[in-house]
């Protein structure tokens, strides 16, 4: 990464709360005014801009390669939100009044002698702050690269299913904003930073608190260019919300999903100057410079397939050439699973009989979350878990869309947590890792859909209220299943893992909170409760170019 070899000029914004925003100003080294604008906003203090991107030690720089930037012709602001850094106010954590700061602070760029047409840039906290700034609608904002952030705070990453996060929380919490605010010389307890954590806790439900930090609920009124970028690997944390943001903006929109593994491996493909040139910098010459370039005659989506090693298009997601493939759960045995079950992944739906799945925790075996350990100190994450694993595929297939687990489940308590976790494993005659597909989670409390935004493939649950469930009744349950795009190829298996927690080692940070649960829960597989992971399936025609 070659640094910014400009220094910057500090301006102050007194937003319509009367809070004073400072921005760090960049403008490049040559060219002449007006210069185009890309602006960052975060609570990750510009005045920390000077530290590598470097995970996982600095998650939190997320601003990408500026003197790429400046190179060609931006100028870049970096923008402390309010109650962070130098900007005062009360920090409200993507709230609509931090979006309506951000709002205030594009309005006052557009008024500088220097200033061109403005976009915004960033990933993760920066990309929540372009969801958040777009649906307040400033008329000098002219487009977003959204890279890899969510929209609705509550369901993408706070309460998953209505099952509360922990373990991101704390690490993101302390380890990037309040210890960062306290090793920089500012309390800890100051502007309302230290408050976030219990306010969450405190709004268990999508009530207005939560209502006020999701940028979903208004980005059906977004009519700039809106360009959704995000990765695989940030599937646990952001990926919803790209897909969701891409889905509800009515402007005109592209979207990519990388195929980047790891929170890291995003961070540093946001770094990756050659991504950048391949990717943004056309979209923002385009929008921002009026460049003629191609940038808007691509495929509206396109998306890495995992397994192939390609990237795969379609004219809008989910596909909608995709068609819906069905997979039963089975009390057979795969053969292929040490598991609590070894359940099987059928094609063929349930005769008579079938059988249930009981199983009871918590488990005294978990050591690592529901990963266990043998006696040489080597980890298993499925030995404790419910799985459910098909043959080896006859044939290639491609599942690329949306999916949903119908489950049919009882308990012996009034409530009940289900995880699920959908991945291949590669056939044995070409050994490679296990590759994660997609993941779902819902405590049944929680069930109710909200028919207005619900459809086939994807419940959307209203999170209103709680309803608990009768011990012993038998409950059809609709898990939404993360989008995803996978070739499952000729030997390779798909497996469905289900239980009421989580790998704290595969998992992290997305981890949730395990609360009070003890009981027995029963999964029912027959033809009268014909349990069955549905999937978007689509035909192998020409969809996927080589990845260069």
């Amino acid at each position: 990464m070659v640094d910014v070899t400009v220094e910057p000029r500090e301006i102050e914004i007194i937003t319509r709360n009367g809070d004073t925003v400072r921005a760090d100003v960049y403008l490049p080294a040559g060219g002449t005014a007006p210069f185009p604008v890309l602006l960052g906003a975060s609570p990750y203090q510009k005045a920390l801009r000077h530290l590598p991107a470097a995970p996982p030690v600095f998650p939190f720089i997320e601003y990408g390669p500026m003197q790429l930037y400046l190179d060609q012709g931006y100028a870049y602001v970096a923008m402390d939100v309010p109650g962070t850094g130098r900007s005062t106010g009360t920090w409200d954590p993507v709230s609509r009044a931090e979006g309506e700061a951000i709002h205030d602070v594009i309005e006052h760029i557009a008024t500088l002698d220097w200033a061109g047409r403005i976009g915004m840039i960033g990933m993760s906290y920066y990309c929540w702050s372009q969801w958040n700034a777009a649906r307040t609608r400033p008329p000098h904002l002219a487009t977003i690269v959204a890279f890899d952030g969510a929209t609705d705070m509550y369901r993408d990453w706070m309460y998953q299913g209505g099952i509360p996060i922990q373990g991101f929380l704390n690490s993101w919490l302390y380890g990037s904003v309040l210890l960062q605010h306290h090793g920089n010389g500012l309390p800890i307890a100051d502007n309302g930073r230290g408050d976030f954590i219990n306010d969450i806790y405190q709004h268990p439900f999508d009530d207005e608190w939560q209502r006020r930090r999701s940028p979903f609920w208004e980005l059906d009124q977004v009519d700039i260019p809106v360009f959704s970028i995000g990765a695989w690997g940030k599937a646990s944390l952001h990926l919803r919300g790209n897909f969701e943001g891409y889905r509800r903006v009515r402007g005109p929109k592209r979207l990519l999903i990388t195929g980047a593994q790891t929170f890291a491996e995003t961070q540093r493909l946001f770094f990756d100057e050659d991504f950048h040139r391949a990717e943004l910098l056309p979209w923002y010459d385009y929008h921002l410079k009026g460049s003629d370039n191609t940038v808007m005659e691509g495929p509206p989506a396109r998306f890495f397939v995992q397994g192939e090693q390609k990237i795969g298009h379609a004219t809008d997601w989910p596909p909608p050439e995709a068609a819906v493939a069905e997979l039963f759960l089975s009390a057979e045995h795969s053969g292929s699973q040490t598991s609590l079950n070894d359940g099987l992944l059928t094609d063929e739906p349930p005769s008579s009989g079938g059988g249930a799945t009981s199983w009871s925790y918590p488990d005294p075996v978990w050591m690592a979350g529901v990963t266990t350990f043998d006696s040489q100190g080597v980890p298993h994450h499925t030995r404790r878990v419910v799985t459910y694993t098909t043959e080896p595929f006859q044939h290639d297939r491609e599942f690329t869309g949306q999916g949903v687990l119908h489950l049919f489940a009882s308990s012996d308590q009034n409530d009940m947590d289900v995880m699920v976790k959908l991945s291949l494993l590669p056939s044995e005659a070409v050994p490679s890792p296990v590759v994660r597909v997609s993941q779902g989670w819902l405590r049944a409390s929680h069930r109710a859909e909200d028919p207005a935004l619900t459809t086939e493939m994807r419940p959307f649950l209203r999170h209103d209220k709680p309803d608990p469930i009768d011990p012993g009744r038998v409950y059809e349950l609709r898990i939404e299943l993360l989008p995803m795009s996978v070739l499952v190829r000729a030997g390779d298996r798909l497996r469905l893992e289900i239980s009421n927690w989580e790998s704290s080692i595969t998992e992290a940070p997305m981890t949730h909170w395990y609360g009070q649960k003890v009981g027995t829960d029963t999964y029912h597989h027959n033809d009268v409760h014909p349990s069955r992971l549905r999937l978007h399936e689509r035909q192998r025609i020409a969809t996927v170019q080589q990845l260069s």
